[in-house]
Formats: C-alpha cells, sequence, structure tokens
C-alpha cells in the first residue's frame, strides 16, 4: 500500500531540494506546538542547540540598526532563507535584500540575486559552518557581501568581507571591533558597543 506522503520528500521536477522545506512546512505543527529549536533550513528538521542572548542581541541589533541607515531600496530581516540554488538554501542570521522581495509577506525565502549582504554570528554550535561552509555557499551563489560576527567576552567584532573579482570566494575588507564603518553596499556606521537592544 502506498501513501500520498511517500514521494514527499522528493525533488519535483524543476523544483530541486531547495524547495522541499516549502512543502515540508505544511507539514509542520503550528509554531505554538513546536519545541524551540526544533527545526534548521540548513540541516532539515535536526534539533538545534539553544540560542544565547548574544546571538539574538546582536542580530536584532544589526538588523535594527542597518534598517535605520539603508536606502530605500533595501530592508534588512531576519532568519530568512536564501535560495542559493536549486539544491541548497541557507538560513542567515541577517540579510539584506531587496525592497521589492522583501514586501511579499508571503515569501519563505530570497533568491539570491535578492540578496546584498548576510551575516552570520557564530555561536557554539554553528562555528565551523560560519567561519568556512556558508561563506564558500554564499560566495557561489554570487551574494556581493558577507559579515561574520565573532565575540570577545561576549562584546562583538565583525569581520566585513567582499566578493573577489573572479567571483570564486570573499576578500577581507576589514576587521572592526569597537565601529563598523564600511562604504559597501551602502554607506554604513554602526557603533558595535552601543547596538539597538
Amino acid at each position: 500500500m502506498t501513501s500520498v506522503l511517500d514521494d514527499w520528500l522528493q525533488p519535483r521536477p524543476g523544483d530541486g531540494a531547495g524547495r522541499l522545506p516549502d512543502r515540508l512546512s505544511r507539514l509542520r505543527p503550528a509554531a505554538g506546538e513546536r519545541r524551540d529549536g526544533e527545526e534548521d533550513a540548513n540541516a532539515g528538521l535536526i534539533p538545534m542547540g539553544p540560542q544565547t542572548r548574544f546571538h539574538e542581541r546582536v542580530t536584532y541589533g544589526l538588523r535594527t540598526a542597518l534598517n535605520a541607515q539603508v536606502p530605500g531600496d533595501l530592508v534588512a530581516v531576519s532568519r530568512m532563507d536564501v535560495l542559493l540554488g536549486p539544491e541548497r538554501r541557507a538560513r542567515p542570521d541577517v540579510s539584506l535584500v531587496d525592497d521589492l522581495a522583501a514586501s511579499d509577506d508571503r515569501r519563505t525565502c530570497y533568491l539570491a540575486e535578492e540578496v546584498r549582504l548576510v551575516i552570520e554570528v557564530v555561536g557554539p554550535d554553528s562555528a565551523a559552518p560560519d567561519r568556512e561552509v556558508r561563506p564558500r555557499h554564499y560566495a557561489a551563489a554570487g551574494i556581493p557581501h558577507f559579515w561574520r560576527v565573532e565575540s570577545t567576552d561576549c562584546r562583538p567584532f565583525v569581520y566585513s568581507f567582499e566578493l573577489d573579482a573572479d567571483g570564486a570566494g570573499y576578500q577581507v575588507t576589514g576587521v572592526h571591533h569597537t565601529r563598523l564603518a564600511v562604504d559597501t553596499p551602502f554607506p554604513i556606521d554602526i557603533d558595535l558597543e552601543r547596538l539597538p537592544r
């Protein structure tokens, strides 16, 4: 006997595994019925470690600070999936996306070409992926800017990266300890010691 769900986990023609989380979301219990950390868009339905207050605070602070400075055609969003290719998607901590894409509240993910910047806040459970794996995937998808946030005694500092000329990877453009001041993707000046909380 077969079930209607037998092929649910199989990519559909032209769909790729990158769209699988959209279909799976219809099977998940409502948000109020799920346990915290029950899902991870990068790895399927695998439990995640708990989020630290540092991670939450810095993610919120950077998103808020970016939205206070962005030009009108961009919006900073948190924890939204980015489709990096037909077989891959990721969920950066913060993404800077085109306003037109962000204005559609029904969206579950953004295309890589709609994203100008991705930010990952390194945590105990995500250090290796945030430092090595995700930057390679973001670069391969053509996302022009990447920031990696690290901490010293729960004080954030940021490595800023820009896609290199051949698009094969990122090159470091700066290490920012107390103030994050960059000219691209637009002029940004953020006091890292006074992030919105």
